[in-house]
């Protein structure tokens, strides 16, 4: 089994029937960090998003978070997929529930430049529903430990497996 190095705080946390009453999270209100570290599979890049509500409100998020990469260069074309890897879940989104202060998570992943790398991000967007790039938040890519390397279009280096929005860091992987 998959294990995280590093212990997590609970995460999300409303009462499951009491979903429908709150409203749709807005990207706006979260801050972005990284999750703990993931013991990967060999040749795998697995980096965990932790989403904290910053909001005066718990709300929900469903689907699939929209990720936007970038370099000094601009946006750098990484094929998304959101059918799970050998790392990442392939279950279906469920809705997740964020009270103020607590978090929600993504796990990306892709595999390794065998043939180099291109490009390096350097920020990475993420957003919710049908936000525009502006109203995205965001992180910069400044840990050695969580990169995200580009090789080239058609490498499979070049494809980035995203979870839904997950309650835990431990939901988002492939069990």
């Amino acid at each position: 089994m998959i294990g995280l190095l590093v212990p997590v705080c609970a995460a999300a946390g409303a009462a499951r029937g009491a979903h429908a009453a709150l409203p749709s999270c807005r990207t706006s209100q979260f801050t972005v960090r990284f999750g703990p570290l993931v013991s990967e599979a060999t040749g795998q890049h697995t980096i965990t998003l932790r989403l904290i509500n910053r909001g005066r409100r718990a709300c929900v998020l469903f689907g699939y978070p929209k990720i936007s990469v970038y370099d000094r260069a601009g946006l750098i074309p990484f094929a998304i997929t959101h059918g799970g890897d050998q790392m990442v879940t392939a279950r279906r989104p469920r809705r997740v529930a964020v009270r103020h202060g607590r978090a929600a998570f993504v796990v990306l992943n892709h595999y390794r430049c065998d043939l180099g790398t291109l490009r390096t991000a350097a920020i990475l967007r993420i957003g919710s529903g049908r936000v525009t790039q502006s109203g995205m938040a965001a992180i910069r890519m400044t840990d050695p430990d969580r990169k995200l390397d580009y090789c080239g279009r058609g490498d499979p280096g070049s494809t980035l497996a995203v979870s839904p929005f997950v309650p835990t860091p431990e939901a988002g992987l492939r069990h």
